[in-house]
């Protein structure tokens, strides 16, 4: 199918979890949706930030320690394993990282690449026009990008 907007095109569905949902929730979530990333939406269901297995991690390091601290706070796995079930009804609203840059779907490739360049961001939220998420342009399609740009 062709598309008049190429945003539409290589965009995948956004996969989504509401902000006040729980560590067990979302990562359940990201399990039934294969993803290492999901969206988060406020109670109207606008694009608030963004949670990655790589904050879930976060949430379940105590906060007073650092990169020394947590080789010693799990030097063994059943240490590790506690922490996790410690924080697994801990909300993400404290774990998402909400200074992302988001495209409308009439948007241009350019500007998704220019998005992905400033921002530094490797996946790019599309968004409709009232903010509410509709899909992701991944690292995937950013390759793709650079590659039909590289060609063209």
């Amino acid at each position: 199918m062709i598309h008049e907007n190429p945003i539409l095109a290589i965009m995948k569905p956004a996969s989504i979890i509401a902000e006040n949902a729980t560590l067990r929730e979302t990562l359940k979530k990201m399990n039934t949706d294969r993803t290492n990333t999901l969206l988060v939406i406020d109670a109207e269901g606008m694009l608030t930030g963004e949670i990655s297995v790589t904050d879930l991690l976060g949430a379940v390091v105590p906060e007073d320690l650092d990169g020394d601290g947590v080789f010693k706070q799990f030097a063994d796995e059943e240490l590790f394993a506690e922490a996790i079930k410690n924080a697994a009804d801990k909300s993400i609203e404290d774990f998402i990282v909400r200074d992302i840059e988001s495209v409308r779907p009439d948007a241009r490739l350019i500007d998704v690449a220019a998005t992905a360049i400033t921002m530094g961001q490797a996946r790019i939220p599309v968004v409709d026009h009232d903010d509410h998420p509709i899909g992701i342009i991944s690292r995937q399609e950013l390759r793709q990008i650079l590659t039909d740009y590289l060609k063209g």
